[in-house]
């Protein structure tokens, strides 16, 4: 066309066509994305809960990062490692040419500022708190050094088998230490990070806005906003998918999943979920410190109408706290078969009061593990009333029935968990293990404790060698079994909706949606 103008015209006449036009400039990219809640913090170190995590995986990077697809671990900010032969040192060497967003380099000095920050509790902008999660997860760490500027130590007290797994979770990001010298709590709402996406605006409790990074290591991302709205009702986010208000749904109904996968204008994303659901019961509360009751309570428990029902089909029974796509799945243990009558029998034989009350603490709000918590609920209120055991549900919003059940409040309480990382330690050690029992941080909600368990798990967090691992894990689950501190209730798939337009959506079995490489179309 341009060589045709080029016969015909003039120069003057020419010129103008080709310069005195303005171009189009670019259509700027932006990406909705429907959220359950608001983000409770931005920083990685202090936030525990999905909506945070959300947001966080795109603002900031760990040393090490999941592959796409599985929780198998590859390099981010460090290119390499070496582990010494004793398995308590290991070296990392880091990436060059990485910016943080305030245009502060990525390097040795700030890796040892933010993993120092989460393991020592003297250090100047430690997150308080009593015995955190995080805090737990690298206790272990000894010291972080620096041993050039693009090479750190870190220098364990003992071997730690799923080190390196746990460095890819995200409280393990590497933080801007100028900007929190800069910020100090004000960090956790203007977060500086070296993400595909950086930070721009939190309008508490409606959205939170990023911008692309256009220095990031990886390659800029398309999207050029990434906005996550707020929309707590299921229905409605269901509503502005189909009109197009946002373009991607996390969080769905149930039931809202096959309207999804009919829509000719939406996709349905699914993946295997490394998680589990269940009913914890108190072992520290009368009744439930008496094995036989809470196996009574496990034979009440009708799970598999739990998973038609409540999960639509899009979950597995659970046995057990380990998700069956997981090494060290142990298959054969025992379970407790739907049997009311046997139940009843067993709760009179333990000579259960049946004029008791016990409280059953269930989150109001959605959760991955658990689409349709009040659902759940009444259906397990439901199955312990037909043998004998009065209920009384208390109802919160998830931050305050959190609070609660991990001060130990609850007689019985809803839980679930999906795994930091590809490691059984993450699911053993932090949901069954005496050390995270602690009253105000408990993630042991059952309060469980017991020595040879909490054997198992100490030796196979010390031992390099996979299979000796597989066999310790393997009779901790039959442990747990035995003594019943949970009805284990399902292992949810990983369900994201989006429009059409989104490509390259990343969906990962730990939950986290990543949109680095998404183009909207």
């Amino acid at each position: 066309m341009i060589t045709c103008l080029r016969r015909a015209l003039c120069p003057a006449v020419l010129a103008f066509v080709l310069v005195g036009c303005p171009a189009t400039p670019p259509r700027r990219v932006t990406l909705k994305v429907a959220s359950v809640g608001d983000p409770l913090s931005l920083d990685p170190a202090a936030a525990s809960d999905s909506e945070s995590m959300q947001v966080i995986v795109q603002i900031f990077e760990p040393l090490v990062r999941y592959r796409e697809n599985s929780v198998g671990v590859h390099p981010a900010l460090a290119t390499s490692w070496s582990v010494s032969r004793d398995g308590k040192v290991w070296t990392f060497n880091l990436r060059r040419g990485v910016w943080f967003h305030d245009g502060t380099p990525m390097d040795a000095d700030a890796v040892v500022f933010s993993l120092e920050r989460q393991r020592d509790r003297n250090h100047p902008f430690h997150v308080p708190g009593a015995f955190t999660y995080w805090e737990s997860t690298f206790r272990q760490v000894r010291a972080v050094r620096k041993l050039g500027r693009f090479t750190v130590q870190i220098v364990l007290d003992r071997p730690f088998a799923p080190f390196l797994a746990n460095l890819a979770m995200f409280p393990a990001s590497i933080i801007s230490p100028t900007a929190m010298r800069r910020l100090g709590p004000r960090f956790a709402l203007q977060p500086v990070g070296t993400g595909a996406f950086r930070f721009v605006r939190w309008n508490r409790g409606r959205r939170v806005t990023l911008a692309r990074n256009r220095r990031y290591w990886d390659g800029a991302p398309a999207v050029d906003r990434l906005v996550y709205e707020v929309i707590p009702e299921a229905e409605r986010r269901l509503s502005s998918l189909q009109s197009g208000t946002v373009d991607v749904v996390y969080g769905l109904a149930p039931s809202d999943r096959q309207i999804v996968s009919l829509h000719p204008s939406l996709e349905l994303f699914r993946v295997r979920g490394n998680n589990v659901a269940y009913l914890a019961m108190n072992t520290r509360r009368p009744p439930f410190d008496d094995v036989k009751v809470r196996q009574a309570v496990n034979h009440a428990v009708d799970r598999q109408a739990i998973v038609k029902l409540a999960y639509q089909g899009l979950a597995v029974e659970a046995t057990g706290p380990i998700p069956p796509l997981m090494w060290s799945h142990e298959r054969r243990i025992q379970t407790y078969p739907y049997n009311p009558t046997r139940a009843r029998q067993m709760l009179e034989q333990a000579g259960y009061d049946f004029s008791r009350r016990v409280s059953f603490h269930v989150m109001s709000t959605p959760r991955p593990y658990l689409p349709t918590p009040m659902l759940v609920a009444r259906m397990i209120v439901r199955d312990l009333t037909m043998v004998g055991i009065k209920v009384d549900l208390v109802v919160r919003p998830f931050r305050e029935h959190q609070k609660a059940t991990q001060m130990g409040e609850h007689d019985m309480c809803l839980g679930g968990w999906f795994g930091d990382n590809g490691d059984p330690d993450n699911f053993l050690y932090v949901l069954l293990d005496q050390d995270n029992a602690r009253r105000g941080a408990a993630r042991n909600l059952a309060m469980f404790s017991n020595d040879e368990l909490h054997r198992l798990l100490i030796q196979a967090q010390q031992t390099m060698a996979r299979p000796a691992r597989e066999r310790y894990y393997r009779q901790a689950q039959r442990i747990v079994a035995a003594e019943a501190p949970w009805v284990p209730l399902a292992h949810t798939d990983v369900v994201v909706a989006a429009r059409r337009v989104v490509h390259k959506l990343q969906v990962h079995p730990t939950t986290a949606i990543y949109y680095r490489k998404v183009v909207k179309r």
